[in-house]
C-alpha cells in the first residue's frame, strides 16, 4: 500500500511542480527549485544522468517565460529595437553557459547542485536590502555599456542553472542606473527569453532532452506563467522573496542529504 501510494506521489509531483514553477518564473523567479528535485525524482529510475536533468529543466521551463513575454508585450513594443543590444548580450551569455554545462560530468554538476541553489537562496533572501542599496550606486546616471557587459555575465549563469537569474538580473539594472519599472520588466521578460532559449535551442540540438518528462513539463509550465502574469500585480513581492527563498534552501538541503547518502 505504502508503495503504491509512493507512486501516486511520484506522478503528480513533477506536473504539479511544473506548474507551479511556471507561477513562480513569472512573478518571482526560482521556478527551478520545484521542478529539479520532481524531475530528478521521476528520472532516476530510468538512469538518466544529471546534466540531461538540468538541460530538459531549462528546455522545459523556457515556454513559460515566452507566455510571459507575450503578457508583456506591450512593453516590450514601447521600447522595440533600444531592446536588441541587451538581447544579444543575454543571447551570447546563454549559449557560453549552456555550452559550460554540456561539458560538465555528471558527478560534478550533481555535486554543485545544492551549493547552486543554496546561492540562489541567499540572492532571494538577499533581495529587499540589496536592491535598496543598488538602487542608490548609479548615482542617478546610466551606464549602457557596464549593462551590457554584466548582461553577458550574468547571462552565463543563467544558461548553466538559472534559477536566481531574475534577481541577478534586476541588481545589474540597479548597478547601472535602470529605475523605471516599465523598462525593467520589458528587459527581464526579454533577457530570460533570449538567455533561457539559447542554451534550451543547444541542448535539443545536442540531444540532451528527455522529452518523456519535457513536453508534460512544458505544457504546465507554459500555461502557469500565463496566468501568473495576469495575478504578479496582485502579489506581495516580499512575502513572495521569503517564500521562494524558503523553498529554495530547503531543495539545497535536499540535494545536500541526497549526496551524502550517495557517498556513504
Amino acid at each position: 500500500m505504502s508503495l503504491h501510494f509512493a507512486d501516486v506521489v511520484r506522478w503528480l509531483w513533477l506536473p504539479v511542480a511544473s506548474f507551479f514553477a511556471g507561477a513562480l518564473n513569472t512573478i518571482a523567479g526560482g521556478g527551478s527549485f520545484l521542478t529539479l528535485p520532481a524531475l530528478f525524482s521521476a528520472s532516476s529510475a530510468a538512469g538518466v544522468g544529471a546534466v540531461t536533468v538540468q538541460a530538459t529543466n531549462t528546455v522545459a521551463l523556457w515556454p513559460g517565460q515566452l507566455t510571459s513575454l507575450v503578457a508583456f508585450r506591450r512593453h516590450l513594443l514601447a521600447y522595440g529595437w533600444k531592446m536588441a543590444p541587451i538581447a544579444l548580450a543575454s543571447g551570447l551569455g546563454g549559449w557560453i553557459g549552456g555550452r559550460l554545462l554540456l561539458i560538465t560530468s555528471n558527478h560534478w554538476f550533481r555535486e554543485l547542485l545544492p551549493w547552486l541553489l543554496l546561492f540562489a537562496a541567499g540572492m532571494f533572501i538577499a533581495s529587499m536590502p540589496l536592491g535598496k542599496w543598488l538602487a542608490t550606486r548609479s548615482g542617478g546616471k546610466r551606464y549602457d555599456v557596464a549593462l551590457i557587459i554584466g548582461m553577458v555575465v550574468v547571462s552565463v549563469y543563467v544558461g548553466y542553472f538559472g534559477a536566481g537569474g531574475g534577481f541577478l538580473v534586476m541588481a545589474l539594472f540597479g548597478i547601472c542606473g535602470v529605475h523605471d519599472i516599465h523598462e525593467m520588466n520589458a528587459l527581464k521578460v526579454l533577457t530570460a527569453v533570449v538567455s533561457i532559449g539559447i542554451p534550451a535551442v543547444t541542448f535539443m540540438l545536442a540531444g540532451r532532452v528527455e522529452w518523456r518528462f519535457c513536453l508534460e513539463m512544458a505544457v504546465l509550465a507554459a500555461v502557469g506563467g500565463y496566468l501568473a502574469a495576469h495575478l504578479s500585480p496582485r502579489v506581495n513581492q516580499r512575502v513572495m522573496r521569503w517564500t521562494v527563498a524558503s523553498i529554495g534552501l530547503l531543495t539545497a538541503a535536499y540535494f545536500f542529504l541526497q549526496n551524502a547518502l550517495m557517498r556513504g
